[in-house]
């Protein structure tokens, strides 16, 4: 798309985008950004101090601890997102926090007691001696991992998108490459293990941030701190919780594929040097769907109390929006990284060089999920989380597939092109039954409101 392209499309864009919203988009475009610049940070450093090599037996470790918080948050975040968004002043809002809580710290505290124990085994499977003792930081790293993601989840749904985006993956990893970089330089051996421990501390930190915030919100807002109880009118059953929950853990499927179950075949087949280049070009790639986790921040609130108010106009409206800002916003780094992808990649050290082909491609797989804005969570927030899990469910399913079949035949090459298909399929598949269900056009192209409404079906 050339510059007067996005000029045009930015003029369409700005327009629609004022107030509160406008504020938050900047706000959290910022965090995000910072949050971003933090895992292209990590990257970076870690490619410094351990080469491709050191990057890709981190890469597995990051790896066991992504998976075992994203299964041990449950899908809580989204969930808290949704309900607490509905009603800020609500009296239900401690018990949501209380069930979320509870059973996202259980649930990782197991989690991280079996890292712990099984550390061995699953250096043995890699093949990767150096993993076993990493581990030991990971596993302490895990409940903090897991507490920061449903911390996210409810700032979101306070309205506060902006701190949110500093609990999430980025923020840790931004702090994470601060602490390795001091001990690097503290310990001249430069271990992987002291870089693990500094990872956990980096968790840690993130973690305290946000219960930090959290509680200060609850104090400024006594009426929902002081209820005397939940709203028995108007409070979900905890099965009802849960089962939104559930569905919620289907819409990180795909972060699960991309982040843990593709880097554990990708371990499994690659050397650990060509792990290393395609989890660079991997990070960098992030730039790109950082865009999308700043609209994804914003607007599904959003989506959810105009669902709930009956706005079916408005939430078109919005939900179209979601799609023109991401892909304006998303179009000038994507250009970059396809342009000049060994000078972007020079930043890691010489040897990442070899990667630009890599980035190429799992560029293209991000901005088409860009490309279609807020789709996933358009359909979760409208009572159609059913529907959406079904769909991460069968894309999943395809993006494994991907990984196992392509590696063995183009190597990182491969690696590449099944994740970009792991990253792109579920959003296409969705914004198509968004436009069959919803007569939603979730797509960066401009429409004309009439015919908009004609397409636009009731939301009930």
């Amino acid at each position: 798309m050339s510059q007067a392209a996005v000029r045009v499309l930015a003029q369409r864009v700005a327009p629609k985008i004022r107030g509160e919203l406008f504020i938050n988009l900047c706000r959290t475009f910022a965090a995000r950004g910072v949050a971003a610049l933090g895992t292209v940070l990590l990257g970076l450093v870690l490619g410094r101090l351990y080469g491709a090599q050191g990057v890709g037996i981190f890469a597995l470790a990051q790896s066991v601890i992504f998976g075992a918080g994203i299964i041990a948050c449950y899908g809580l975040n989204g969930s808290l997102m949704r309900y607490v968004s509905q009603d800020v002043a609500s009296p239900n809002i401690m018990q949501y926090l209380r069930w979320a809580v509870l059973r996202a710290l259980l649930l990782s505290v197991l989690f991280g007691t079996a890292i712990a124990l099984l550390r061995s085994p699953i250096a043995a499977a890699f093949d990767a001696p150096q993993l076993a003792p990493m581990l030991l930081g990971i596993a302490l790293a895990t409940p903090a991992f897991t507490l920061s993601f449903v911390a996210a989840g409810f700032l979101k749904g306070i309205g506060m998108p902006a701190r949110a985006s500093l609990q999430e993956n980025g923020s840790i990893s931004l702090w994470a490459a601060v602490a390795i970089g001091v001990v690097a330089w503290i310990d001249p051996s430069r271990s992987l293990t002291l870089a693990s421990w500094a990872f956990c501390f980096a968790a840690w930190l993130v973690c305290g941030q946000g219960v930090f915030h959290s509680l200060r919100w609850l104090w400024r807002h006594p009426s929902v701190s002081r209820a005397e109880g939940p709203d028995a009118t108007t409070l979900p059953s905890r099965g009802a919780f849960f089962s939104t929950a559930q569905s919620f853990i289907m819409l990180n499927l795909s972060m699960f594929l991309q982040q843990v179950v593709g880097m554990f075949i990708a371990g499994a087949l690659l050397a650990h040097s060509d792990l290393g280049l395609f989890k660079s070009a991997e990070r960098v790639g992030m730039i790109i769907s950082f865009i999308l986790l700043v609209i994804n921040a914003v607007f599904p609130p959003r989506f959810s109390r105009l669902f709930h108010e009956g706005k079916h106009g408005a939430l078109s409206r919005l939900g179209r929006q979601s799609s023109l800002v991401a892909t304006a916003m998303a179009l000038p780094p994507a250009l970059l990284c396809l342009l000049f992808p060994e000078w972007v990649l020079g930043w890691f050290g010489p040897e990442f060089h070899a990667a630009a082909n890599l980035l190429r491609i799992i560029v293209i797989g991000h901005l088409v999920n860009v490309a279609t804005g807020s789709v996933a969570f358009l359909l979760t927030m409208t009572g159609r989380e059913k529907l959406m899990r079904n769909i991460s469910l069968t894309c999943s399913a395809i993006g494994v597939l991907g990984f196992l079949v392509l590696i063995p035949f183009w190597g990182a090459i491969g690696a590449a092109i099944a994740l970009t298909l792991v990253i792109s399929l579920q959003n296409i598949v969705a914004a198509i039954v968004v436009w069959k269900e919803m007569g939603i056009v979730m797509l960066p192209i401009p429409l004309s409101t009439p015919g908009q409404s004609r397409r636009t079906k009731e939301i009930t």
